[in-house]
């Protein structure tokens, strides 16, 4: 039994399914878009159990032995040809009017394909993907300049601590209003924890309600708005809006370390974290709608 917030859960709290026990968390599910998220994950879960898992183990832990199958079948033919010209007593000078010879003709042709086709899967492995090494501070921030109730403080953590079990998440930045409110994981080294504001990819993903991927970071122009409070290395980020008043910027040190799956579910934790925050009242300098926008449009200005 898993518990949260005062509310009891009997499957893991990053388990979408396990919402559906408790009336507090049933409010959002009937959205649009976290049904489609839902639905998505149900599809990808059902598609993962029709995968059979004894022959797929047995390939992944033979890949080698798997991709050079074919080359020992080509070698097989070749010494086989071989054999049976010898020890049958044909004369070894080829007679295109001989069915003998025409069959080891083909049977030579089929051997070198086996063989071509052997060194082929033996060159072309799969490249493992390894995390990059990140330079920063682990921090577990919470902006001590407004009062936030303990559930949401609560709700902030579990959205890290899901993330952290299901994807390759390093960082979580959750912005509102034009502030940051929580930081989590790495955070760039000598960064003052709680001036991270929207930049421009940021306001645009509150602005269409769409998140984005940045599966490869250091191939966007706008890499330099997250690696302000981000490790510079980091890899990859998704932003994905929290309504239209606040983002949470999700980092990892994996290239293309999210899956879609990975997507779906940081969608639907930020659509849980915008029915959690448009309770609760932010004051101070920076908060309100215009905030996170002129927050943007000035760090833009001061770029040009």
């Amino acid at each position: 039994m898993h518990s949260f917030v005062g509310h009891q859960y009997s499957a893991p709290l990053w388990q979408p399914q396990s919402w559906q026990q408790c009336s507090y968390c049933t409010r959002f599910i009937g959205r649009p878009s976290v049904s489609r998220h839902l639905q998505f994950q149900a599809r990808a879960a059902a598609d993962q159990e029709q995968v059979p898992d004894a022959s797929y183990d047995f390939v992944a832990r033979n890949q080698n032995l798997v991709r050079s199958l074919p080359l020992w079948a080509g070698t097989l033919g070749f010494v086989s040809l071989l054999a049976n010209r010898t020890l049958s007593g044909i004369a070894p000078i080829v007679d295109a009017g001989s069915s003998q010879s025409r069959a080891d003709v083909l049977g030579i042709l089929l051997s070198a394909v086996l063989l071509l086709t052997g060194l082929q899967w033996l060159a072309l492995k799969s490249k493992q993907i390894e995390p990059v090494p990140l330079e920063g501070v682990q921090v577990n921030y919470i902006n001590p300049d407004f009062k936030l109730p303990k559930a949401v403080v609560q709700e902030m953590q579990w959205v890290w601590q899901s993330l952290q079990a299901t994807s390759r998440a390093t960082s979580l930045v959750v912005m509102y209003q034009g502030r940051t409110v929580f930081h989590a994981g790495m955070a760039r080294p000598g960064h003052q924890l709680g001036t991270a504001v929207p930049g421009e990819v940021s306001v645009k993903a509150m602005e269409s309600g769409q998140g984005n991927y940045m599966p490869n970071l250091v191939l966007y122009p706008g890499r330099k708005e997250f690696v302000q409070y981000l490790p510079e290395a980091t890899q990859g980020i998704i932003a994905q809006p929290i309504g239209s008043s606040g983002v949470l910027v999700t980092g990892t040190d994996t290239l293309r370390g999210f899956s879609r799956l990975d997507q779906a579910w940081i969608a639907i934790v930020a659509d849980k974290l915008e029915v959690t925050l448009e309770k609760v009242v932010l004051t101070g300098t920076g908060f309100g709608k215009a905030g996170s926008k002129a927050a943007a449009s000035s760090k833009v200005k001061g770029k040009a």
